[in-house]
């Protein structure tokens, strides 16, 4: 339910609108942002949050994860990876397709607290059937277009897996022709990388301005590095505007390759996990232990929180979604830093330690409080 809610004592943190750990006020009216400033007042009948201690950022956005449960083996609760870990908005990364995204938008966008929106798979059914690329026969791009125009304001990018065991031999005219609908949709295409064929070569020329790869970071052939060095071609897309995800996942993420590639100031756009049945549980848990991991690699939380936040609301075209302005839907995580010694794993296996952990205490979306700590 939306409520009047003023936000005190906080400290606010969205490095995109210049708010570096200011301690300032939040007033949410009507489920939208009404005021920041300096100790505003409490309108009748308002619920005032305390939040000393606390750091307060826009609500925190995970663009890729699985949360269309069914026989796929894949999806988890919204709810659970969401709100109850302090993220107040999901991307669902390609799990329905055109075939079943009406049914996705029925059984799980509208009952959930967290937000969500799909990356609709071009594939008919998704991840439904897999391998879902492998054939011309599972995917219609006239179907995907036209679920697309009936469906848009739930659908931000176009989904794709551009590796061997989803495309089979067909290699790179799956991923050429998603982007084909993405192009002509004029959103973005969210490709997943993972074992050639392709070559991640053959993908990034495919790919344009605004289009995103995801589980930049793994330990498998065919990535971004070549010799611990980034490739040309990666710089060269990168130049052009082709944006680099996490995408953590079950075997998507090595410690070592972020290392380098973040030592040669190539770091990762957006901070997603990949959440799923299979990594819930270990090694990747949620948002904020992924968020963990980048602050153990050297990512500032300022940064951190923006590659979850403004940053991907950006790429995605969520209006008046990512940034703590006046005027915007009052998606907010609170949250506080705990500082300890903690270890984490990589979907490779090699460790890693920090001294800090985020823990959020609060999530509301839309003027609405679905995590109270």
């Amino acid at each position: 339910m939306t409520e009047t809610i003023l936000i005190t004592g906080g400290k606010l943190l969205d490095k995109s609108e210049g708010l570096l750990l200011e301690q300032k006020d939040l007033l949410l009216r009507d489920g939208r942002i009404a005021a920041i400033g300096q100790q505003l007042s409490a309108p009748a009948g308002a619920r005032v949050i305390d939040a000393g201690g606390c750091i307060v950022s826009p609500g925190f956005i995970d663009i890729h994860a699985h949360v269309f449960p069914g026989h796929n083996k894949l999806g988890l609760d919204a709810d659970t990876i969401g709100v109850e870990k302090g993220v107040t908005t999901i991307c669902d990364a390609g799990t329905a397709g055109p075939e079943n995204i009406g049914e996705f938008i029925e059984k799980v966008i509208k009952p959930s607290r967290t937000r969500i929106f799909s990356e609709m798979h071009f594939s008919k059914q998704g991840l439904f059937i897999t391998p879902e690329a492998d054939d011309p026969a599972k995917y219609d791009l006239a179907l995907a277009e036209e679920a697309y125009h009936r469906h848009k304001e739930y659908i931000v990018a176009i989904k794709a897996r551009a590796s061997n065991s989803t495309v089979g031999k067909l290699g790179i005219v799956p991923i050429r022709d998603a982007k084909s609908l993405s192009a002509k949709l004029g959103i973005p295409l969210y490709v997943h990388i993972g074992n050639p064929l392709p070559y991640i070569e053959e993908v990034l020329a495919v790919m344009e301005k605004g289009d995103m790869i995801t589980h930049s970071f793994h330990g498998k052939i065919n990535g971004l590095l070549e010799d611990g060095k980034i490739k040309p071609e990666t710089q060269a897309a990168r130049d052009r505007g082709v944006l680099f995800d996490v995408g953590h996942g079950v075997a998507s993420f090595n410690f070592n390759t972020a290392r380098a590639a973040f030592s040669q100031g190539f770091l990762p756009d957006v901070i997603s996990t990949d959440l799923h049945q299979a990594n819930i549980d270990g090694p990747v848990y949620s948002l904020p232990v992924t968020m963990d991991k980048m602050l153990a690699l050297g990512i500032p939380l300022a940064d951190c929180v923006e590659k979850v936040t403004a940053a991907p609301a950006a790429i995605l075209r969520m209006k008046e979604l990512g940034r703590l302005r006046e005027g915007y839907l009052a998606d907010i995580t609170i949250f506080h830093l705990e500082e300890g010694e903690y270890h984490y794993q990589d979907a490779d296996g090699n460790s890693l330690s920090g001294t800090q952990s985020i823990r959020p205490d609060w999530a509301i979306v839309g003027g609405s409080v679905e995590l109270e700590k």
